[in-house]
């Protein structure tokens, strides 16, 4: 699929571009991507949705037995983390609602340039009471919670590890 700003070639499975970072839209039908919202598609006339919205539509809970691959019980703290950090690479990230971490789109990108497996756009940040959600944006090597990939938002608490592009081990703190 290429991007309708930049025309850079993405993956099929992208939310945003990781090149300029424009959020995607697509037929939810005929899945052929368009310009924008309140724009329609070209081959069957429907409206476009965004990309984002429709992967998390598509994404079926699986039926797990009850206690297998749940995470352990936490009692609930009134803190919430304010900091992300990633020691190997000397990194820290100070939170920031609807932030976007990126290496070259976002709040963080001048000190996540040289971390070469993190996207361009990927990922964002939304606070929620005493923990954070974190949602990975179509990037190429993912972003996990705890070893829980992250195929759709997941929260995070002071303690937890946010590994952010397969290789980055940022911790909640």
């Amino acid at each position: 699929m290429k991007c309708y700003n930049c025309k850079s070639e993405i993956e099929d499975d992208s939310w945003f571009c990781d090149q300029c970072g424009v959020k995607l839209y697509i037929c939810p039908d005929c899945r052929i991507p368009g310009k924008g919202a309140g724009k329609r598609c070209g081959k069957c006339g429907k409206p476009l949705v965004d990309a984002e919205s429709l992967a998390q539509k598509q994404v079926e809970k699986p039926i797990v037995p009850p206690g297998v691959g749940e995470q352990p019980m936490r009692p609930a703290t009134d803190d919430a983390p304010t900091m992300l950090v990633c020691d190997a690479q000397n990194v820290t990230l100070q939170l920031v609602d609807g932030a976007l971490i990126g290496r070259v789109y976002g709040l963080y990108s001048s000190q996540l340039a040289g971390l070469q497996f993190i996207s361009a756009s990927h990922a964002t940040l939304k606070k929620e009471g005493d923990h954070w959600i974190i949602a990975d944006v179509g990037s190429r090597n993912g972003t996990a919670v705890n070893g829980k990939w992250c195929f759709s938002p997941l929260p995070f608490r002071k303690g937890d590890i946010v590994r952010i592009g397969n290789f980055y081990d940022f911790r909640a703190v």
